[in-house]
């Protein structure tokens, strides 16, 4: 017993010195019967048998569609291995698909809204979302190069106009095709890990339910469809009940109308959605 106490005592100082959180999982299914009492809010809700191809993308589209243009890349560089003549091929047809930047305005579809039209489309967020415009645009970009070194020399001694740019550089697109080929040889390898779960927001409509991919695991998902896998473990992080939309933040703070909240929610709920590609 005394042995016990110590080996918990030692683990729990362990817990706290690292600030490791251990959280008990709720692991739903879903289908038909899906529903909120299905979800334990004090534990970390897993879903299991969503198909990906009924996946929402951060860009409003059905997961692997022809309109989801990280996808077609991919699927349309394989089954090239080599990773030169890979990267070539998906900064190519990627390139060709998001050809210039755009407004966030443009992006979601509202250029008339003088708020979005000044900024960029990768500062683009949704009615749902708990971060403002401002916020986005003084964090994204940091957060996008700090994690590619060579982009990183580009953004610092650039001026404002091509910082907002950097993120169309060929260096962005062969970043994002050395991830996906690299996770394409290590899934295709070792499968799917279901260690670290991919974070979605789960859409609430009229007692309907879609998931839809938040910012990280966009790659992950994708290979792992890309591969026919079916369906991967996910993790809900954030709900987004409709009923709920008056008190969303970007629609508390002006950034969008009640009206133009509706559409957008709604079009995403349908796979119609306009949002940022980048």
């Amino acid at each position: 017993m005394i042995i016990k106490n110590l080996f918990i005592n030692t683990l729990r100082q362990i817990i706290n010195k690292f600030d490791i959180s251990i959280v008990k999982k709720n692991v739903v299914n879903f289908d038909q019967n899906f529903d909120y009492s299905k979800l334990n809010l004090s534990e970390l809700n897993i879903v299991k048998n969503y198909k990906l191809k009924n996946l929402i993308t951060t860009a409003g589209k059905k997961l692997g569609s022809v309109e989801d243009p990280y996808y077609f890349a991919l699927k349309e560089s394989l089954p090239i291995v080599d990773e030169k003549t890979f990267i070539q091929s998906f900064t190519k047809i990627i390139k060709s698909i998001i050809k210039s930047p755009r407004t966030a305005g443009e992006a979601i579809n509202l250029k008339k809204s003088k708020k979005l039209s000044e900024y960029p489309e990768w500062a683009l967020v949704l009615p749902w979302e708990d971060i403002s415009i401002e916020e986005n645009y003084r964090t994204y970009l940091n957060q996008f190069v700090s994690k590619r070194a060579r982009l990183k020399k580009i953004y610092e001694i650039s001026n404002k106009e091509n910082r907002d740019k950097i993120i169309y550089n060929d260096l962005a697109w062969e970043s994002h095709a050395k991830q996906f080929l690299d996770l394409h040889k290590s899934i295709s390898k070792n499968g799917f890990k279901e260690i670290n779960f991919v974070p979605v927001h789960l859409f609430k409509y009229n007692n309907l339910f879609h998931l839809s991919l938040g910012d990280d695991g966009n790659h992950r998902t994708r290979v792992a469809y890309v591969l026919d896998i079916q369906s991967i473990p996910l993790k809900i992080s954030k709900i987004v009940d409709f009923e709920n939309i008056n008190n969303w933040v970007n629609v508390k703070n002006g950034l969008y109308s009640l009206e133009e909240a509706e559409k957008i929610f709604i079009n995403y709920f349908n796979y119609k959605g306009n949002g940022a590609y980048v």
